[in-house]
Formats: structure tokens, C-alpha cells, sequence
């Protein structure tokens, strides 16, 4: 147990520190800033070739795209290293309120920044509809986030557009992510 606990930590480690040069990239690009890289997709992710964490057995089993890897990062983050996604709370000075394009919720009881769909939409699509519309087959029922109870998107209020709900990772695969067993009762899992 002690072994596959540390293989997560390791993984998911790189893969955050991963996300946290995608997120300070977008937003420099969206704020005009000067950054090393053009796009978010010339950032690298951790090669998980050799690495046997179930993070990786995830990534390597379902073959998953960069843009579905980002996703699912973004709904591991607020339960291991919330303080990473503090960037989001900037506000847009002309407005004197947060950037509407980051999404988000606000988590009332930590005082932390909880992704949307909106959040993933801005870091994988900013302002191109295609790729944006393309976001919504990730939390299809069809989708393997759904079908194997990784992850899912909280279907706002009646008025509430789609992509401003939350993204929750399932306390089945947060436990397997975490000490790789879960310690909750499997609904769709291979494991």
C-alpha cells in the first residue's frame, strides 16, 4: 500500500506542476503577457510511459488526450494542491470583479477556487468556438469520465449556462488517485 501510495504522489506531482505552467501560461496569453510558449500545447506533459502510478494506468489504459488529461487534473486539484488554482481569484481591474472567462466557483468554507467547465473551456479553447464546443463531448454520457465514475460536471440551475458547473471528481477514483485503493463503493470501475 505504502508503494503505491508514494507512485501517486510522485505522478501526480509532475503532472500538477504540469498544470500549473498550462494555467500561468493561458493567462498570460489571455492578458497579452510575455510567455516562453505560444500555446498551452507547446507545454510538455510528463511522459507516463514507466510510471506505474494509477494515475498513469488511467492516462496510458483510456489513451487520453491531452485536453481530457487537463480536465482531469483540473478536478484532482482542489483536493490535493488547492492552493495552486488561487490564480483564478484575480479580478479584472476595469471591472473590479473576477474574470468572468476564468469560471469557477468560489468554495465558501476554504475560501478556494473550485474549476468549472468554464475554466476548462478558457484553458483549452480561450476564445476559439470550435475547440470550445468540442469541450462538451467530455462530459457526455458516452464519455469514459462518466461511463467509468471518474469525473462529471454539475448540471447547473435551469438558467445557468452548462459549462459554469462544477467539475467533481468521484470519491471512487480521488481514493484510487490518492492511496490506490477505493475506499468507497465502486459504480463503474474496471478495477
Amino acid at each position: 500500500m505504502k508503494g503505491i501510495i508514494k507512485k501517486n504522489a510522485v505522478a501526480l506531482t509532475q503532472e500538477l506542476d504540469w498544470l500549473s505552467k498550462i494555467i500561468n501560461t493561458s493567462i498570460k496569453l489571455f492578458l497579452g503577457q510575455e510567455t516562453e510558449y505560444k500555446s498551452i500545447y507547446d507545454i510538455q506533459p510528463p511522459d507516463v510511459t514507466l510510471d506505474e502510478s494509477f494515475y498513469a494506468e488511467i492516462i496510458k489504459r483510456d489513451q487520453t488526450s491531452i485536453a481530457e488529461r487537463i480536465v482531469l487534473l483540473l478536478s484532482i486539484a482542489p483536493h490535493i494542491k488547492p492552493e495552486m488554482l488561487d490564480v483564478f481569484l484575480i479580478k479584472n481591474e476595469n471591472l473590479n470583479k473576477n474574470f468572468t472567462e476564468f469560471g469557477g466557483v468560489k468554495d465558501v468554507k476554504n475560501n478556494g477556487f473550485i474549476p468549472t467547465g468554464e475554466t476548462a473551456a478558457f484553458i483549452l479553447a480561450m476564445n476559439n468556438l470550435e475547440k470550445r464546443f468540442n469541450l462538451f463531448n467530455l462530459f457526455c454520457d458516452d464519455h469514459y469520465f462518466s461511463k467509468r465514475n471518474i469525473l462529471h460536471i454539475i448540471k447547473p440551475k435551469g438558467y445557468e449556462p452548462y459549462l459554469s458547473g462544477a467539475l467533481v471528481l468521484s470519491l471512487e477514483y480521488l481514493s484510487y488517485l490518492t492511496v490506490g485503493v477505493s475506499k468507497f463503493t465502486a459504480v463503474h470501475s474496471d478495477y
